[in-house]
């Protein structure tokens, strides 16, 4: 039940985003495939509005899909790229909270081509928590 409440929350997170007018708006294209307790798979499909110049997924795209919760703010991100993706392509994003405290929260994520599993990125994340709980 509580991978229920998790994908239905995150869901909701994502579609929301969709209807800003900021960066995040990309987001709003995420479709969560699976959400647990600190574990979450999340698909994409790399469209235009997510691309560089050269056609590939844009590192400040791929950098977002790697921030997770919500509230709070973040204090480090640090995000290897490892290969490009194209339009058209889906990648599958699997994120885990490694720690999380009341003021701190630790989570890592892995973007992959979900037709060839080709690794993307891998990010590592860390937010200071508000202290509105979600």
């Amino acid at each position: 039940m509580a991978g229920k409440k998790c994908v239905e929350m995150l869901s909701n997170l994502y579609k929301g985003y969709g209807q800003t007018k900021s960066f995040m708006k990309t987001a709003g294209a995420m479709r969560v495939i699976s959400a647990d307790q600190g574990k979450v798979k999340i698909e994409f499909d790399v469209s235009d509005e997510m691309t560089n110049a050269f056609g590939t997924l844009h590192a400040t795209n791929t950098a977002l899909r790697t921030l997770g919760r919500d509230d709070g703010v973040s204090v480090d991100l640090h995000v290897s790229f490892l290969g490009s993706a194209n339009v058209g392509e889906t990648i599958v994003m699997d994120v885990e909270v490694l720690k999380a405290g009341q003021s701190m929260a630790f989570s890592r994520a892995d973007l992959y081509v979900k037709e060839t599993g080709k690794k993307v990125a891998t990010g590592n994340h860390t937010k200071s928590l508000s202290k509105n709980k979600l």
